[in-house]
């Protein structure tokens, strides 16, 4: 049926379903949330351009880009809109007390396939976030081994590990995408503190005992964010990038038990005593 053979009530209807329809396609396009992202089943055409060994989680981890996006890292300038970086976790392999097996380049031997979390960038995107949160134009997403999307992912760590990068387009690996490492400039540590390393996602020494009114000073030599929080207390550092240190004191005795804000599995402890 023509428009000129339609009633007005049945056009009307049909301007109605045709205005919503391209409001629902709006929405969907604009909507923040991981369900934006599709699973990259393309991900091996691009560049494998790094790969980690998660010691606090016993992972092995490979990381893909496009090689435009490796380009424009070398160059030193923003990754393009349209870039997607996937992230594939194996567990490591490991002996019968759990250590973690390593091949003859010291690295973890990959085991069993855990799952995907991708990180995609595109042209207006993220403008729904607040300031406190938003990773420019950056969503994430996470998918199963299956290739599933996980609705149970903790997306908002996502975003708050990534936040501390906004010099480097929120992209936690861009110095290894650039071929390159970058370090942060750290403070002079207090006289007299107790030094404690973050290295490898671990606490090292994991454990120390000082005495009431001592200070302990973090240092972070990972790649990845860093900020200790200790439970039960008020105590916590700010946001460690590579390089940086932070100090706590502690004044009273007890054991105190902390760990990573960004990554909990990462757990150290201080005993104060006299």
């Amino acid at each position: 049926m023509s428009k000129r053979g339609m009633s007005k009530p049945v056009l009307g209807l049909v301007v109605v379903t045709l205005v919503l329809a391209a409001l629902a396609a709006v929405v969907s396009r604009s909507s923040a949330g991981p369900e934006k992202i599709a699973f990259p089943t393309k991900y091996k055409d691009g560049v494998l351009y790094t790969i980690a060994d998660r010691y606090d989680v016993k992972q092995y981890r490979e990381l893909y880009a496009s090689a435009a996006a490796v380009q424009s890292a070398k160059e030193g300038k923003p990754l393009p809109s349209g870039t997607v970086l996937t992230l594939i976790q194996y567990k490591a392999q490991v002996d019968a007390q759990g250590t973690p097996l390593k091949d003859a380049k010291g690295r973890f031997m990959k085991g069993d396939l855990i799952a995907y979390a991708v990180m995609e960038k595109r042209t207006g995107w993220g403008t729904e976030y607040g300031d406190d949160i938003r990773n420019g134009e950056w969503e994430y997403s996470a998918f199963g081994a299956d290739g599933k999307f996980n609705d149970k992912a903790n997306y908002k760590a996502c975003f708050q590990c990534h936040k501390p990068h906004d010099q480097i387009d929120y992209v936690i690996s861009y110095p290894a995408l650039a071929g390159r490492t970058m370090v942060a400039t750290a403070a002079p540590a207090p006289a007299g503190s107790l030094g404690v390393n973050i290295g490898a996602f671990t606490f090292g020494p994991p454990g120390v005992t000082i005495t009431p009114g001592k200070t302990i000073t973090w240092t972070n030599t990972d790649e990845s964010p860093h900020q200790v929080t200790v439970a039960g207390t008020p105590l916590k550092t700010g946001f460690l990038l590579k390089g940086q240190n932070a100090s706590l004191t502690f004044k009273d005795e007890g054991v105190f038990n902390y760990n990573c804000a960004l990554h909990p599995n990462m757990k150290g402890t201080v005993q104060v005593a006299k």
